[in-house]
């Protein structure tokens, strides 16, 4: 072998010595893989990132799995986006981080309790808030945050806060569920006047409806739940029935739309000494439901005070085809009276689940 040979062979083995002896330097520890909360609803997107010790990060190479879900950003870096599944659980999200020949893999367990939560724990929130009111983020003295909310319009007698599910699959069965109540200034009147609008002193919750293929232009297009929070100094509104004339104090509304587009409102009022117990301070969970054999449901704080077939009713008396789908919810709450004394309102954990009925 001439000299200029064994001078290339040199300087190949130094070369393959060289690559194992920088492979044996290679390291990599994983620290942890974290999710933005510990807690997720279904369909929503969560930022989750690796944070590592490399011997080289520049050219540390990321490979994400996830055992239900999806991801939505490009594989190779240190951070991902994942969306969950559409159906409650608990699913693993992994990531294995490489350099050269080594590589570590980290597991994080994502839990998915319902089809959609807002705790109101972050400053920016995911309901959003109708125009010409005051909101704040507030804390209580144990530390749980909250939204504080009031109307501030000299013209309007209501405001809501809403939720856009965005999702055309979206239908019953399905339940509704917040924390609210009043800081100061609940409404004590029947009826709210200001400037030249006016409404009863009721607050509410309203379903938003779509329509469907399978409806074929018959649908039900808004389900509403309204009571009177607390007593009234001027007594409750009166309806006249076969029976005669009685008050009531809670009222649930179904309306249809045909496929002419022209609306019918289904209504049916109560008197029960059940939704008219909030008192300033006291902060109750209410709750809005349509379960499998279309019966709308009504709780507080866990105990059912209605139930209804209203929603049955105005389906059959209509030949609707097809199920009930979802837009949104809102929750309406009260300006004061002539725009003075406006309520203070209180609005915590609010909730969506279309695999159980929250109550």
């Amino acid at each position: 072998m001439s000299m200029k040979n064994i001078y290339k062979l040199f300087i190949v083995l130094s070369c393959m010595i060289g690559f194992v002896a920088c492979g044996d330097d290679d390291f990599i520890e994983i620290d942890t893989l974290s999710a933005d909360g510990d807690e997720f609803f279904c369909n929503q997107k969560v930022k989750v990132w690796l944070c590592l010790n490399s011997s080289d990060l520049w050219h540390t190479d990321y490979e994400w799995t996830c055992e239900g879900g999806e991801f939505t950003q490009p594989q190779g870096l240190n951070e991902m986006t994942w969306k969950a599944p559409s159906v409650s659980g608990t699913y693993t999200v992994t990531c294995k981080a490489s350099i050269g020949r080594k590589s570590e893999v980290r597991m994080r367990k994502m839990y998915v309790s319902s089809y959609y939560f807002e705790k109101f724990e972050k400053s920016s929130y995911s309901m959003t808030i109708q125009g010409s009111t005051t909101n704040a983020m507030k804390k209580e003295t144990n530390g749980n945050q909250y939204l504080q909310t009031r109307v501030n319009s000299s013209a309007e007698v209501t405001r809501y806060i809403r939720r856009e599910f965005g999702d055309n699959t979206l239908q019953t069965p399905f339940s509704t569920r917040m924390k609210l109540g009043f800081e100061s200034n609940m409404p004590n009147t029947q009826m709210i006047a200001v400037g030249s609008k006016s409404t009863q002193g009721m607050l509410e919750y309203r379903w938003n409806m779509r329509a469907d293929a399978s409806n074929n232009g018959s649908y039900i297009s808004q389900i509403r739940l309204l009571w009177y929070p607390g007593q009234v100094t001027d007594g409750y509104p009166t309806y006249d029935d076969d029976s005669g004339t009685h008050e009531y104090n809670m009222m649930i509304s179904v309306q249809h739309t045909n496929a002419e587009g022209k609306k019918t409102t289904y209504t049916s009022q109560q008197l029960l000494n059940t939704m008219n117990i909030f008192k300033e301070k006291d902060y109750k969970n209410v709750s809005m439901a349509v379960d499998k054999d279309e019966n709308l449901l009504v709780y507080i704080d866990g105990n059912e005070i209605l139930i209804s077939d209203l929603v049955k009713t105005a389906r059959t008396s209509n030949n609707c085809q097809g199920g009930m789908f979802i837009n949104n919810w809102e929750f309406y709450y009260l300006n004061g009276n002539g725009g003075r004394n406006i309520p203070l309102m209180y609005i915590d954990d609010a909730y969506a689940s279309n695999t159980e009925i929250l109550k």
